[in-house]
């Protein structure tokens, strides 16, 4: 029984092989730019009982792959050899997916089973556009100097050696899809002028690869945290005193209804 369920498994790992072999693999992959985007390969590893990929195949043979072994002096897969067809069952099957700029990793042949079978690359890299286009139309609001200023102080109190630049704001505050937007120039200048700005007011610092925060800057958001609180008590004390004008000119409405409808009683009230 334990023969006829190695011999199964060798077979669908052939399968699986000469599935993924039937294009060539280059001698680079790119995996972004134009050319990212018409990619559409395989790339198939053996993974060895320690779990390091230890072999990358090159070419499928009759009896066997060939292909070249990991060279840990040289650290790539440097050194020609094959793998016997026999040799199939000390190995796991590891393969890398090259899609339209997305790499895809089945690590066993249900994995790569599954995937081919539903067309999961095409629909992830489908959906994932259809993400991007929805985020594209979707207008970004625009930061103003002290949110991008807490953030800041955010970042550099958990590393000291925090460096703002335009494009970390931007990955964090609307996440990597920024880069494929029409408008990213325009984003990238706005959030350049607002740090410049910030480094003006003397609570950046410019540094290599952007800005770092200085001491004066906790000043500069007390004092705006303390007149955001003075702003909230302004506006809770109107507010309170909206409503007491509100009821005072009901009670006194009610009073002026009052004396009214006793005025019309003594009116209409017969004479003896």
């Amino acid at each position: 029984m334990k023969r006829i369920a190695m011999a199964v498994r060798r077979y669908f790992m052939w399968r699986v092989i000469d599935i993924s072999m039937r294009i060539a693999v280059p001698t680079s992959i790119p995996t972004s730019g134009e050319e990212g985007q018409k990619t559409n390969i395989y790339v198939v590893y053996f993974r060895g009982e320690d779990g390091e990929l230890p072999f990358m195949a090159n070419e499928m043979l009759p009896n066997g792959l060939t292909g070249k072994w990991w060279s840990k002096a040289e650290k790539k897969f440097a050194v020609e050899c094959s793998v016997p067809y026999a040799a199939f069952d000390d190995y796991r099957l590891h393969v890398q997916h090259f899609y339209k700029g997305w790499v895809f990793n089945s690590d066993g042949i249900l994995s790569f089973v599954w995937k081919h079978i539903t067309s999961y690359p095409f629909l992830r890299v489908m959906a994932d556009r259809v993400m991007q286009l929805v985020f594209n139309l979707r207008p970004l609001p625009r930061h103003d100097r002290m949110k991008v200023l807490k953030f800041i102080l955010a970042e550099t109190i958990k590393d000291k050696d925090y460096r703002a630049h335009p494009t970390r704001l931007l990955t964090h505050f609307y996440s990597v899809r920024w880069v494929h937007r029409s408008d990213k120039d325009a984003l990238m200048t706005y959030y350049g002028l607002l740090l410049a700005s910030l480094r003006d007011s003397h609570d950046l610092a410019s540094a290599e690869f952007g800005f770092t925060m200085r001491a004066k800057a906790l000043n500069t958001i007390a004092d705006y945290e303390k007149e955001e609180r003075r702003h909230t008590d302004n506006f809770k004390v109107q507010r309170r005193i909206f409503y007491l004008t509100i009821v005072l000119m009901a009670v006194g409405i009610i009073q002026a209804a009052t004396g009214g409808f006793e005025a019309w009683l003594d009116f209409t009230k017969p004479t003896p």
